[in-house]
């Protein structure tokens, strides 16, 4: 699945709800972190309900107000996977990767480098 990339504010209330491990309501981000205001986590978790990165968990009264409750749907593994991904891709068409081969100079790193070629080489080559 590709992921639509998350803007800072977007990532910050993921990585929220993945260090919690628990269903959140959006006053719950603003007591964790009073810097944030409840309108833009408001609009942060409809950008994420929209992008399909959270769902709504339940309902649950908070005070006397009914309010939703969000949980991930998309874990921190499967984003970061996703985002280094493109991370690579743009290191590589800029040249950065390869500059930084070019001047790497411990023998170790560069072996390893060259092992992860070779294998990600022979598994290429047996999909062909």
């Amino acid at each position: 699945m590709k992921y639509k990339k998350l803007t800072p504010s977007q990532l910050n209330i993921m990585k929220t709800l993945w260090d919690k491990k628990e269903p959140m309501i959006a006053s719950d981000f603003v007591q964790l972190d009073p810097s944030l205001n409840l309108n833009s986590v408001q609009s942060a978790l409809r950008s994420l309900l929209k992008k399909n990165y959270i769902e709504v968990s339940d309902i649950v009264y908070s005070g006397k107000v009914l309010t939703r409750r969000y949980i991930p749907v998309v874990s921190s593994e499967d984003y970061a996977s996703e985002n280094i991904n493109g991370v690579l891709e743009d290191l590589l068409s800029s040249n950065i990767l390869l500059q930084y081969v070019e001047s790497e100079n411990d023998i170790k790193v560069i072996e390893r480098l060259q092992e992860k070629l070779e294998e990600r080489k022979k598994i290429l080559e047996r999909k062909s």
